[in-house]
């Protein structure tokens, strides 16, 4: 199965290329997941929009520090954890 994208009119499918913005990553994946749950809770009322946006940076926050401790027990060389924060930055844990 390949994957597709919306057209410009929003009616059809066209086939995604990876000249495209937004490569299909698993990071890349992750954000999106983590923004729609964040969004649904505010659309059901749960949590103001700001919350919403700050439980995003809260989780990266989370996620780095647990990346942090994983490769501490590490018996190899391992060269760390590359992602992509919310804000663009890349960091290497």
């Amino acid at each position: 199965m390949t994957p597709v994208q919306p057209a410009t009119d929003g009616l059809s499918l066209l086939p995604y290329t990876e000249a495209d913005e937004g490569d299909l990553t698993v990071g890349g994946e992750l954000n999106k997941l983590a923004s729609n749950v964040a969004l649904g809770r505010n659309i059901a009322g749960v949590h103001w929009r700001s919350d919403g946006t700050e439980s995003l940076k809260l989780g990266e926050q989370l996620a780095i520090g647990i990346l942090l401790d994983q490769r501490a027990c590490y018996n190899e060389t391992f060269g760390g954890f590359s992602l992509t924060k919310f804000d663009g930055t890349v960091v290497t844990v």
